[in-house]
């Protein structure tokens, strides 16, 4: 745990610049913008779906001993099928910045651990830059893959390019603010 005290600017440094350059992206540029939109009828959907708890729903919904039913397999092929989370109140987005702020921190304590074990201590720069942008990458750009297959979440090549973004200030700020 010694790295930690040794590398507690690099990792918050690094948090705060990616925290900023996620709300750029988001909210700024316009990578993000067309990712969401109202439903047809929203008033009456929205009637429906206040009678259902909060929760996560995909419809058609049927049990795994149903799936092989001709009916529901109609249902799946007539469509739509899809996904949904109902929230149990607001957005907080307060807590939700401070969440992701959070977020970012770990997988900086998480880059600064692979590269303190990884790297000799007087490493250059590039090898800092290198090692330290891997393995932000991996969190930042590939782990929510698996989310993005099985649910089949729009915005694949702009959420990998977000992560590249975010593993390359990552790795430029562990290079540049690095303890030896």
């Amino acid at each position: 745990m010694e790295f930690l005290a040794e590398q507690w600017l690099p990792i918050l440094a690094s948090a705060v610049i990616v925290w900023i350059a996620s709300f750029l992206m988001h909210m700024v540029l316009p990578l993000h913008k067309g990712e969401w939109r109202g439903l047809p009828d929203e008033a009456s959907a929205l009637e429906t779906i206040r009678k259902a708890p909060p929760g996560s729903y995909m419809f058609p919904w049927c049990s795994m001993a149903e799936m092989k039913d001709p009916a529901v397999q109609e249902k799946i092929k007539r469509g739509p099928n899809g996904i949904m989370v109902v929230w149990s109140g607001p957005t907080n987005f307060g807590a939700s910045l401070v969440s992701t702020l959070v977020f970012y921190i770990v997988v900086g304590i998480f880059v600064a651990y692979l590269a303190d074990h990884t790297l000799p201590p007087a490493s250059e720069y590039l090898a800092r830059f290198r090692i330290c942008g891997c393995a932000a990458f991996l969190a930042h750009g590939l782990g929510w893959i698996p989310t993005v297959i099985w649910f089949r979440m729009p915005g694949f090549w702009t959420y990998l390019f977000d992560g590249l973004v975010y593993a390359l200030l990552t790795a430029g700020t562990f290079g540049w603010l690095w303890q030896q």
